[in-house]
């Protein structure tokens, strides 16, 4: 990727069922009629950022990755993927080497599918499969079986040569399960794994559950257990840790990703679509009608814009580096921030020319340590 190349993101807001800990912008009622009329959205919003970003026709910027996620991207009909595909990527300048995913979930995903993003230029898929343990599924409000999520591996590691899976680590795990599905998973050809330590969202039937003592969350020992077995069981698969939550084969880790954690430009289309360009960051209408209207209206549907000052794009920089093996530059952490000797003595991170680099045990500590350099940067 050079300095001049950017992202797109767009987020289909569609899904079958809606798991009990979700909390991004999707509805599970939709029909044929507002899926086609939210694809044609998406083709106008793109049409409005041509109109008013020059910068996107004039030939000097280059699409390196695009990523359509959700929801459940697997909701729409064949047809609308491609019709979304061709009014959006391919209305933008990119290279043969163009990174194109798209989110599954097995019980949504079949063969015709997987030809259809094939042809449409779709090159790596990600499939929430998040266990293969009925239990949990069962627990995560998942409208999916283990039989169903082994089916969607199968076509996606069958259709497609980049192929990452979502795992969560959260109530009803049994260690060596875990460590068997992830190797299930490898023996089929997945190459990328994003591991999720369950999170509670206030307004989600998880949240419900949790607070009406209808579910009960694993003690916080259990749960970090279980994400240091799983991420050392990776390695051990040839499958290395790259981010906090992310794990590839070399050579398969997520370019898209890895442009957010670089602070890279990216455009964002769809409701509730975060995107970042020139020293902005912007969000769209989280509502889906809200959006339709604006777009329909030919208004871009952005709801927040949050110009970041200098010390905000600091700040940014250093919190998206320590989330990544490459490591924070020590020349960056303001003097006090962290008891370095104190944090290299107790396993947290390695001090590595001249960069503080997280250790497996470190990245459990993220949040905090977040907290320290938004106190001293």
């Amino acid at each position: 990727m050079t300095p001049r190349d950017f992202g797109l993101y767009i987020h289909v807001p569609f899904c079958g069922a809606i798991c009990s800990y979700c909390h991004f912008v999707r509805t599970a009622q939709h029909d044929l009629d507002l899926r086609t009329r939210w694809v044609e959205g998406a083709r106008r919003e793109m049409d409005l950022w041509l109109e008013h970003c020059p910068s996107l026709t004039s030939g000097t910027r280059q699409l390196a990755t695009a990523y359509l996620g959700g929801g459940t991207p697997s909701q729409l009909e064949p047809d609308l993927m491609t019709r979304l595909i061709t009014g959006t990527v391919d209305r933008l300048a990119h290279g043969p080497d163009l990174e194109l995913t798209a989110e599954a979930n097995p019980e949504s995903l079949n063969s015709e599918k997987v030809k259809a993003w094939r042809a449409a230029g779709i090159n790596r898929i990600s499939l929430g499969v998040q266990s293969l343990d009925r239990g949990v599924l069962d627990l995560l409000g998942r409208a999916c079986d283990p039989a169903t999520a082994r089916r969607g591996l199968g076509l996606a590691t069958e259709g497609f040569a980049r192929v990452s899976a979502d795992w969560i680590i959260g109530p009803g795990l049994v260690q060596k399960n875990l460590l068997a599905e992830l190797s299930e998973a490898v023996d089929l050809g997945v190459t990328h794994f994003s591991l999720y330590i369950l999170e509670v969202h206030e307004g989600t039937a998880l949240a419900r559950d949790v607070h009406d003592g209808r579910l009960a969350l694993p003690p916080d020992s259990h749960t970090e257990a279980l994400y240091l077995a799983a991420g050392e069981h990776l390695e051990q698969l040839g499958i290395a840790q790259y981010e906090v939550a992310n794990f590839a084969l070399p050579g398969h880790e997520s370019r898209h990703n890895r442009a957010y954690w670089q602070g890279r430009p990216w455009l964002a289309l769809g409701p509730g679509a975060h995107g970042a360009w020139g020293r902005r960051r912007h969000a769209n209408l989280a509502g889906i009608s809200d959006w339709l209207n604006a777009v329909e209206q030919g208004q871009l549907p952005v709801g927040e814009i949050d110009p970041l000052d200098r010390a905000a794009r600091r700040l940014e920089k250093a919190i998206l580096a320590l989330r990544t093996r490459e490591g924070l530059p020590l020349a960056w952490i303001p003097q006090g921030t962290f008891e370095l000797d104190r944090g290299e003595r107790e396993g947290l991170w390695d001090l590595l020319k001249g960069k503080l680099v997280l250790t497996r045990k470190g990245f459990l500590r993220i949040d905090s340590l977040e907290e320290r350099l938004v106190q001293k940067l």
